[in-house]
């Protein structure tokens, strides 16, 4: 089920905007068998005119990656419009500041401490794709029994100490709302992968996982009146300085 957002007025910006020519907006790349899932981080916002055609490069390396690639959309900067009219979280601002994003649209990968441009997207997700992992992350996510809130439990099991943090968000698919796309002013683009809310906090818990056992993880979370929880998903991913070491997705189980 899709949900509509309010009309929303142009404001005109002094921020930049990255323009995505054509011929850039998706680099092929042989696809390689991945050992790993990858999270991008994608920078983005309703009155940014370049960002669907970013849009587009993720639903072409979503094609080439299936669930192995998690794409979470983080609405944020000049070019966001808050919530409730739009789609910017307050969170999204604190992210964008930390990794320093003055472009937009932009992307993180993995977060390995590169700010990215969209044509740069596909050799960053193949990179991180080659490398091993022995973290298992597993995710269940459902909507408590008076319908209240959503109940995360997520399962971690590692060869390997790790020492870390948890971020557990809640992302939503098929918003439709208002977006610009060039010169166009669209009331009924469609949305994905929209960053909604932090589970457990702005960056998480910390984790110390032993080897060969499962360390479990239990976590809730109220659910806005605004979401559509048919359409809610839960990303879960353990990083440390070095990275994301590992990322997993789940649906949100309903009661119906």
């Amino acid at each position: 089920m899709k949900r509509f957002l309010a009309l929303i007025p142009l404001i005109f910006l002094f921020v930049s905007c990255d323009n995505i020519d054509e011929d850039d907006r998706y680099i092929e790349i042989d696809p390689i068998e991945s050992q790993r899932r990858v999270l991008l981080e994608e920078f983005t916002g309703q009155r940014c005119t370049n960002c669907p055609a970013a849009h587009a490069v993720i639903e072409k390396l979503q094609e080439q990656y299936g669930d192995e690639l998690i794409v979470v959309s983080i609405h944020a900067g000049s070019f966001g419009i808050a919530a409730p009219y739009g789609l910017m979280q307050p969170e999204g601002d604190e992210y964008a500041s930390h990794w320093g994003i003055s472009a937009y649209p932009a992307g993180v990968v993995d977060r390995t401490g590169d700010v990215l441009t969209s044509d740069a997207w596909a050799a960053a997700i193949r990179n991180e794709a080659e490398k091993i992992t022995d973290l298992v992350i597993t995710l269940n996510a459902k909507v408590s029994d008076d319908g209240s809130k959503i109940d995360v439990t997520t399962e971690m099991l590692t060869s390997t100490s790790v020492t870390g943090h948890l971020q557990l968000w809640i992302v939503e698919d098929g918003i439709i709302g208002f977006q610009i796309d060039g010169s166009q002013r669209l009331q009924d683009y469609e949305h994905n992968n929209v960053f909604r809310a932090c589970v457990n906090g702005l960056w998480g818990q910390q984790v110390s996982l032993s080897p060969n056992y499962y360390h479990a993880a239990e976590n809730s979370i109220d659910i806005d009146e605004t979401w559509n929880v048919d359409n809610l998903s839960v990303v879960g991913f353990v990083y440390n300085d070095s990275g994301v070491i590992q990322v997993n997705k789940c649906k949100v189980e309903t009661n119906q």
